[in-house]
């Protein structure tokens, strides 16, 4: 086992973000200002400086922050590495820019998906059900505002 990484004794003006899915890398070693998680204990505000962290990311908004530029992406899920020398490492398994996001497609499947819900006979089918119910609600959340 490495020993941990000494904190550095001054916070960077920057907070230094790394997010990558499993087939393309989003950011690279990007500055940033701060990005905001869905992690499942509720969002998360992450600065340079933050206290070194590891949170599960829920279906929802990963904001970044770079002075007055916001880019937002709907994550599906992943984690969130935050070290304490102000690197952040965000590993979603999936993830769309909101502003590519059909509202109307979401919509329909989130009525799908309700559907399939009421007319499931397994366990299994309701469990798919309610899982895509629930990323859609997430998706219409995170266009609605």
């Amino acid at each position: 086992m490495h020993p941990r990484p000494p904190t550095p004794s001054s916070i960077p003006p920057k907070l230094t973000v790394n997010f990558v899915l499993p087939y393309a890398s989003e950011l690279s070693t990007k500055e940033v200002d701060m990005v905001i998680v869905p992690a499942t204990t509720g969002q998360m505000g992450v600065l340079p400086g933050h206290v070194a962290t590891i949170a599960e990311l829920k279906p929802g908004v990963l904001s970044v922050h770079e002075g007055s530029e916001t880019t937002k992406y709907f994550v599906s899920s992943g984690f969130v590495f935050i070290h304490a020398n102000s690197f952040a490492d965000i590993i979603a398994v999936e993830a769309v820019p909101l502003d590519q996001i059909d509202a109307n497609l979401v919509q329909k499947g989130l009525a799908d998906f309700t559907q399939k819900l009421s007319s499931a006979t397994t366990e299994l089918e309701k469990a798919e059900a309610q899982i895509g119910i629930d990323v859609h609600s997430a998706l219409n959340s995170a266009l609605t505002g």
